[in-house]
């Protein structure tokens, strides 16, 4: 589980943390696209046979940052995905959700940015691209980011990952383990740059994930999710590792009102899809019984815990053995 920024919505607003289950029976095996066998590893006490996320993964798609593109060589102006792209951008499939510049041509530049609407911390990269044409391609990728920019190109942009290589068509595994480590503070915006070979070579997005956290004294009016275990705020996803199927466990939460003066009303808690649809196996209990959306029966005073909350994972006998992922959120109408 991880937590996640705000959403700056119309009228609620999201903390999210990731759930992540690699299911089979014992050992498990899957055959990828191209018939390659991986196994998806047994994970206990952390991240196991994977290697461990650098921090929290951000909701990016959901938390208000702006994520838009332009075409560099044309001089193109930004233009923004829509969100539905987002969504897909920020999933563990290898779907693409967008195809850059589908016009002939010679090689472009590309950059796509995201945009926070507070300052981050930002600790870890993932990229992932395919290509129209199933060919490798592409020069001079490089990841930057700016503390100032107020539109993606305006502000000054540092170099922080240069000629950083983007995950080429991924397996499921490659959202862990080909994430790039970063150690950047109070930044407002992430860029991402490359040129394609031509009008198909890296063309195809697949996949953006950003870890890192909100910098301290930023957006101080948010719920915050915490293990009943330890006391601590989640930091990382947690990973439930091989799970047979037609298995069950809970996991004991609750949220912290992060708002020295101000109560977080009409809090609910749900959970959504990432892969493979398992966002179906969860239910949530605040004491007055489980259901798949809670709405806790109180707001949440300033500085104040909720109830606890029991996450419980129930998996189905017929689900299909290989990873999957999803997220549990909370939401609140406002803060009064």
């Amino acid at each position: 589980m991880t937590t996640y920024a705000d959403r700056a919505a119309p009228e609620r607003k999201q903390r999210k943390l990731s759930l992540h289950v690699g299911r089979a029976y014992g050992q498990v095996w899957y055959a990828t696209p191209e018939g390659d066998i991986i196994r998806i590893p047994t994970l206990s006490g952390g991240a196991g046979s994977f290697p461990d996320a650098p921090s929290r993964r951000m909701a990016w798609e959901a938390d208000g940052t702006i994520n838009m593109w332009r075409n560099v060589t044309t001089g193109a102006v930004m233009q923004e995905f829509s969100g539905g792209n987002q969504t897909e951008a920020n999933d563990e499939d290898n779907v693409v959700y967008s195809s850059l510049d589908p016009a002939s041509g010679s090689a472009k530049g590309f950059h796509i940015v995201y945009i926070f609407p507070e300052l981050r911390e930002f600790d870890g990269f993932m990229g992932a691209q395919g290509a129209a044409g199933g060919t490798t391609g592409g020069t001079t990728r490089g990841v930057f980011t700016s503390a100032d920019t107020t539109n993606g190109i305006s502000g000054t942009f540092i170099s922080r990952l240069a000629s950083y290589s983007a995950v080429f068509q991924p397996y499921p595994n490659n959202y862990r383990d080909s994430i790039s480590s970063v150690a950047v503070s109070s930044i407002r915006a992430v860029r991402w740059q490359f040129n394609s070979q031509n009008n198909q070579d890296w063309r195809d997005q697949v996949a953006t994930h950003i870890y890192g956290e909100i910098s301290a004294g930023e957006t101080p009016d948010r719920l915050l999710w915490f293990n009943n275990d330890d006391d601590l705020e989640f930091s990382k996803p947690i990973d439930y590792g091989d799970q047979p199927r037609g298995s069950a466990s809970d996991q004991i939460t609750y949220l912290k009102n992060n708002s020295a003066s101000l109560s977080a009303n009409s809090v609910q808690v749900t959970a959504e899809d990432l892969y493979l649809g398992s966002g179906a196996w969860y239910t949530f209990d605040d004491g007055t019984g489980f259901s798949a959306t809670k709405a806790l029966a109180s707001s949440i005073a300033n500085g104040a815990d909720s109830p606890d909350i029991t996450i419980r994972r129930i998996i189905p006998d017929s689900a299909l053995v290989r990873l999957h992922a999803a997220r549990a959120y909370v939401s609140h109408a406002s803060f009064t």
